[in-house]
């Protein structure tokens, strides 16, 4: 009876080890929330001995977790910066840091302040000047890649302008502490900005309380948000370039893993990637 209770018992635990192999773990930026998630359904369907679990939110709070140990398999970040920092701290598994996509900023305003004459197709980033845009969603550019090219839009197209260097990081106290907001600010009976902590919630905030938000294309182009607005699409050139990269995490190269991993690079990944509106590796970079 010992022996069958330990040959069970062994059973149990090489079924659960299995399983967790042939489990990958994935954290990846907010904005391939739609994307990211068709592209495992496309793989499962093709590998189904293999299940991904998806975990999204802000490249800068997910570098901090697994700085610290996160248990994680895949990161997938919105810009270059914390996939390079990983790297330099030996925390990921060498030459695996790869672009997968590069990232694009859109204006977004809802249906509503479209009908009162502010759209964005017509009018780009002068709309931010109308009266009636009090409030602007943005993400935290404390630890969201989007958040910083928020700001560096606002600054190209003279919106913002900087009064007190600061790190990115170090911008807690928002960003009229570091920026002069005088022209969104005129002739409006207040101002403010509205901080979503990832890209995704940022999108949410546009679409329910602010009507305006600087969003990804990728999140403005989901049903929800073609839906509840339109949007006008920012040159690559006008604010941070977003070099989305990706990388398998330090002991975590198991087969499994290796599999989703080359998977991104496929066509049909490829093609996924596209239709939310990224660009690809490979592909003219420019507008």
């Amino acid at each position: 009876m010992n022996f069958k209770r330990y040959v069970g018992a062994f059973l149990l635990a090489a079924s659960l080890a299995h399983a967790q192999n042939d489990t990958v773990r994935v954290v990846a930026a907010a904005d391939l929330q739609y994307a990211l998630s068709d592209i495992v359904q496309r793989f499962e369907a093709q590998n189904p001995d293999i299940k991904v679990q998806l975990t999204f939110g802000s490249s800068g709070k997910f570098y901090t977790q697994i700085s610290q140990g996160l248990p994680a398999d895949l990161f997938f970040s919105a810009d270059e910066a914390f996939a390079a920092q990983l790297e330099k701290a030996n925390l990921i598994v060498p030459g695996t840091r790869k672009l997968y996509a590069v990232g694009r900023m859109v204006i977004w305003v809802s249906n509503g302040l479209v009908a009162q004459g502010l759209n964005p197709q017509a009018l780009g980033p002068k709309l931010l000047l109308d009266p009636k845009v009090t409030r602007i969603a943005i993400a935290d550019p404390v630890h969201a890649p989007y958040g910083r090219a928020a700001v560096t839009l606002l600054q190209y197209f003279g919106l913002l302008r900087q009064t007190k260097q600061a790190e990115w990081e170090n911008m807690g106290a928002g960003i009229p502490a570091f920026y002069d907001i005088a022209t969104l600010k005129r002739g409006k009976p207040s101002f403010e900005f509205v901080y979503g902590e990832n890209i995704s919630q940022t999108a949410q905030l546009a679409l329910t309380s602010t009507g305006v938000g600087l969003i990804a294309l990728s999140i403005a182009k989901s049903e929800a948000m073609s839906r509840g607005g339109q949007y006008w699409l920012s040159p690559l050139s006008s604010h941070m370039r977003l070099n989305q990269n990706y990388v398998i995490l330090k002991g975590q190269d198991r087969p499994a893993v290796r599999k989703f991993y080359d998977y991104i690079a496929s066509t049909t990944a490829r093609q996924i990637f596209k239709h939310y509106g990224f660009l690809l590796p490979g592909e003219k970079l420019e507008d």
